[in-house]
C-alpha cells in the first residue's frame, strides 16, 4: 500500500481523530507483539489503519481501547490504543505479505541494497504470514507478475495497470474478512485503481528523474498538455471516488463510523486535490 488513504485532519472531530490514531498505533503494537521485530513497525501506514477499521465492521468485532505509551516517547502521556485482537492480527499478516511483494517490486524496478536489506528483514515474517494465507499470497504473486510483464513491455495502458492494483486491493479485502461481499468487492476494486493512478501521477516528476517506470512518462502521456492530462486524471480519480462512496453507503457500519466516513467523504477528496494541484510533483507525506 502507499499511504494515501487518510483522514482529512482539519475537518475531523478530535474524538474521531483519537480513534483513528488508536487503530494506527494499535497495529504498530500488534506487529511488535506478533513478530518481535521493531523495524517492521515502520511498515504501519494509513492504508492498513483504514483496512482495520473496515474489517472490524465486516467481522462484527467491536474494538477495545486502552491507554498506553509509545515506544518513541516512553515517558510521555498515555493515549488510546486499539487492543490487539483477531482482526488486528489478520491485518498485520496481510500487510506483511503485501509489504514483502512491494519491496520485491521496488527492488526489481530500482535495485539497490536498501530493498534487499528490507526484504531480508521481512522474509521470516512473510513466510509465516503466507503459510496462514496462501490464497492471498498466490493472488498477490500473480498480480505483481502481471504488473511486471506490462512494465517490462513499456506499456502505458494506465487502465490495465490500475486494474491490477484493483485486483491487489480486492485480494487484500477478501483476506481481511470471512464476510467479503459485493459492496466490499466494488470498494476495493475502485480504491485499488484510485491508488495506482494517484500514486503514478504524484510520482511522475520523481520517476522521470530517477528513470523509474511510470506510464505517465510514456507515450501518449509524455509531452501531453499538462492541463489536459490533469483534467483526465481528475476525471478518473473522482470517478473511482464516486464508486467507493456508493459502495460504502450500502455497508452496515457499526464501529468507528466517524473516522471511516471522514476518509471516504473528505480524506480521499483532500488527497486527490493535493496531488492534482502539485501537477505530478511529489507531495510531502506526514505520519498522520
Amino acid at each position: 500500500m502507499f499511504g494515501y488513504i487518510r483522514v482529512d485532519k482539519p475537518n475531523i472531530l478530535i474524538k474521531d481523530f483519537a480513534t483513528y490514531k488508536a487503530y494506527y498505533c494499535g497495529l504498530c503494537k500488534t506487529i511488535s507483539k506478533k513478530y518481535f521485530n521493531q523495524l517492521m513497525r515502520l511498515g504501519v501506514n494509513y492504508d492498513i489503519a483504514f483496512l482495520s477499521m473496515l474489517a472490524h465492521n465486516y467481522e462484527n468485532a467491536e474494538p477495545a481501547f486502552r491507554e498506553e505509551r509509545c515506544i518513541i516517547h516512553p515517558i510521555g502521556p498515555r493515549f488510546p490504543v486499539i487492543v490487539n485482537d483477531r482482526v488486528q492480527e489478520r491485518v498485520v499478516d496481510i500487510n506483511t505479505i503485501l509489504g514483502y511483494y512491494k519491496i520485491y517490486d521496488d527492488r526489481r524496478d530500482k535495485g539497490g541494497i536498501k530493498y534487499a536489506a528490507a526484504g531480508g528483514v521481512l522474509k521470516g515474517a512473510y513466510r509465516k504470514a503466507a503459510k496462514k494465507y496462501p490464497e492471498l499470497d498466490a493472488a498477490l504473486a500473480d498480480c505483481f507478475e502481471r504488473q511486471a510483464r506490462l512494465e517490462d513491455a513499456g506499456s502505458a495502458d494506465i487502465d490495465a495497470l490500475a486494474e491490477i492494483s484493483g485486483d491487489i486491493m480486492t485480494a487484500v479485502g477478501r483476506a481481511a474478512t470471512d464476510n467479503f461481499d459485493e459492496d466490499l468487492n466494488v470498494l476495493c476494486m475502485a480504491l485499488g485503481r484510485w491508488l495506482y493512478i494517484i500514486d503514478a501521477y504524484d510520482d511522475m516528476a520523481k520517476d522521470k528523474k530517477e528513470g523509474a517506470f511510470n506510464p505517465f512518462n510514456l507515450s501518449p502521456y509524455a509531452g501531453a498538455d499538462p492541463v489536459k492530462l490533469n483534467a483526465e486524471v481528475r476525471e478518473k480519480l473522482y470517478g473511482y471516488i464516486s464508486e467507493i462512496r456508493s459502495a460504502y453507503d450500502r455497508m452496515k457500519i457499526l464501529y468507528s463510523e466517524g473516522p471511516l466516513s471522514n476518509v471516504i467523504y473528505l480524506g480521499l477528496r483532500q488527497r486527490t486535490e493535493e496531488v492534482l494541484q502539485n501537477g505530478g510533483k511529489k507531495c510531502r507525506k506526514t505520519l498522520l
